[in-house]
Order: structure tokens, then sequence, then C-alpha cells
């Protein structure tokens, strides 16, 4: 046995985190250095203000090397809204450090799997499920043994359906729609439904008409970041994602567009790209300071009930949720580790709160 795979094994059984660092360390790297083409650096004073205050929180040689300042800059570009400088988290920091503190990477990824919501959430608005694949077992929606013809005719009885992999799904990566209207080829949908060997299938969500405004081309989501620190549920981050104008996705590399949501409901004034462009309005021509979203208050409601059932598991969980068309809240995914926080658009990860989570993760976190 080589000397470096003897190295990755020992660090895989007594360092998990540290093994992870490398990957977590890369995501949002070509973000950063994109983002950093569109700004300018941050002041010499900025500079001094922000290191002043992160330094004892800068204590080991990990929390050093997690900590990209240059993130700043790309900060400081898109705080339009008085938010303090200092209290945002570097990604490099917020998945190397916070995110490995506050969950557990490897029961997460047991628990994230979205042919086990029907279970988790059955008292929660969520898309219809039609059938499901496990482990290349056909179910139905209540777990039942069927076969791939059965299958086959439950989405085609639904008339259309979304296909997507229940595990380890990244920014929408392998998401499928069939349509009976545009294909009633039975083969395609055979092929949709044995291009992985764990997916969910799903009827198409109807969204609120206050959201298909941007797009109805796609499902624009809520992104709510919830925490579950000192004894409670703490909604640290929220943002609309949206899809661009005839988007099929509204993923933010796939040119959708995010905005802040103000804990009223009404969205900030101002949205962003994935190549920090800034927006008044929607291309569609909708100003995002015109819109609030229905029953807001039920939103966060739901997550701050919903968070503390993972908090063995994931104490930082990132939640997408859109608006049916009565105007419910419905769940569309939860994200139990390494999900993302828009700060670009919805300010400082954590906020006010910020001071009192960085003491406690310089206490408490093995880096």
């Amino acid at each position: 046995m080589s000397l470096s795979i003897s190295v990755k094994n020992l660090l895989k059984r007594n360092f998990p985190k540290l093994e992870s660092f490398p990957s977590r360390y890369k995501v949002g790297k070509s973000d950063l250095l994109k983002g950093l083409s569109q700004c300018d650096p941050i002041s010499p004073e900025q500079r001094e203000m922000i290191l002043a205050f992160w330094k004892p929180y800068l204590n080991s040689f990990w929390t050093r090397k997690a900590f990209d300042i240059r993130w700043f800059d790309i900060y400081n570009y898109t705080n339009l809204f008085g938010w303090d400088l200092r209290y945002y988290i570097p990604d490099s920091f917020y998945y190397c450090i916070i995110d490995t503190l506050f969950s557990d990477a490897s029961r997460a990824r047991v628990l994230d799997d979205k042919n086990l919501y029907d279970l988790y959430f059955h008292d929660v608005l969520q898309p219809k499920t039609i059938c499901r694949v496990n482990s290349g077992v056909f179910m139905d929606a209540d777990y039942n043994v069927i076969n791939e013809e059965k299958a086959i005719s439950l989405c085609m009885e639904n008339g259309k359906v979304i296909v997507k992999p229940s595990l380890n799904a990244c920014a929408g990566a392998g998401i499928k729609k069939w349509d009976v209207s545009t294909s009633s080829c039975k083969e395609e949908l055979r092929q949709i439904l044995s291009s992985a060997s764990s997916l969910i299938v799903q009827d198409f969500v109807q969204q609120h008409r206050m959201l298909s405004q941007f797009t109805n081309t796609c499902v624009n989501t809520l992104r709510l970041v919830t925490l579950f620190f000192g004894g409670e549920v703490h909604v640290c981050n929220a943002v609309i994602i949206m899809g661009g104008k005839n988007a099929v996705t509204n993923h933010l590399h796939s040119g959708g567009i995010v905005c802040g949501i103000m804990p009223s409901g009404r969205l900030m004034p101002v949205a962003f790209d994935g190549a920090l462009n800034k927006y008044d309005k929607h291309p569609n021509g909708i100003v995002f300071s015109d819109c609030i979203i229905p029953n807001y208050s039920e939103c966060l409601a739901l997550v701050k009930r919903l968070a503390p059932r993972f908090a063995e598991s994931s104490r930082l969980i990132n939640w997408d949720l859109t608006i049916d068309v009565s105007g419910k809240p419905l769940l569309i995914e939860t994200n139990l580790s390494f999900g993302g926080s828009v700060q670009i658009a919805g300010g400082p990860a954590f906020g006010d709160l910020t001071p009192e989570i960085l003491d406690y993760v310089n206490r408490h976190s093995n880096f």
C-alpha cells in the first residue's frame, strides 16, 4: 500500500472532517474568481476592520486556511442594504468550518433521501408522489413493490411527471420532465425511469400566481436557512431564487436570479444573478420591491417546526419551498448538509447572531 493511500485511509478513519476539507474548500471557488472580475477590492480601512473582527476566530491552521478575505470584495459589491460587512461568512469558511460543526455529513447523507420525504413530512404539503425507484426496485407512492410496467402506467395515467434523483442530487442535475401530451412514447418514459437506481416521480407543481409571474416554466423557490442554536430555531437567511425568462431551472448558474426577502415577506429592491449582475426588476418586467410572498409567516413557521426533527444529524438546514395555488407553503426539498445560504442577496448568513455563532464555533470546532 502506498504512503499516500495509507495517509488517506488514516484521515478517513480518524479525521473525517479533514478528509473532506479540500473538496469543501473548492466549492464556490469558481464563483469567487468569477465574482472578483466584477468587483473592486475593499479599501485598506475595510480590510483592517474585517481582519480585526475575525482575528479571534482564526486561531488554527485550518480556520486560517478556510478564511479567504477576497470574498469580502464580493460582499462589499453586493451589500446595498447597509449590513455589517464584517458579519459576512466567506463561503470557504462556511462550508469547511461552520457546516461541518453544525451538521454530520455522514448521517445527513443517509437521511437526505427524497424517497423518505413522505415519511419524514407526512404532515406537510409536498408535490404528489406518483411512484418511486428505490435501489432499482419500483414502488408506488405508499412504498408497495410494483413492476416497471405498473410504474409506467401510473405515470401515463397522471399525464405529466417530473423525475428526480432521490439521492445526491446537486443543482438540479438529473431532473427530467415527461408529458404525455408531447410524448406518448412509453419507451422514452421507460428510459427516464431507468436513468438512475434511486428516483422519485412526482406530479408537476402548480405555483401561486405571484411566483408564476416571474416564470411559469420552472418552479421558483424560497431558500430558508434555519439554525437550531441556543435551544431555539432561528431563520437566519431568506431569499427567493427565480428562473429567468422561459427558464427550465432556477439555478443561478443557469440564468437564475436571487432576491433577498425582508421579514415582512416583501422582496428586496435589488436582485442578482450568478454573474453578480444587478436587477431591480425581473426580465419579465416585474418590479421586485412591489412583490410580497403570500403567507410568508406560514413559511417561517413551517421550517421552524420541521427543523428539530433533524437536530441529531443537522442543526444547520437549507429548506426549499414554494407557494401553491391556494397560497400554502409547499416543501420541495431540504439540504441537511453542504447547503449554502445565498449571502449576495440575503445578507450575512447569521445576521446579528454572527458574533455569538463564531464564538460558539471557536469553542466547539475540532479544527
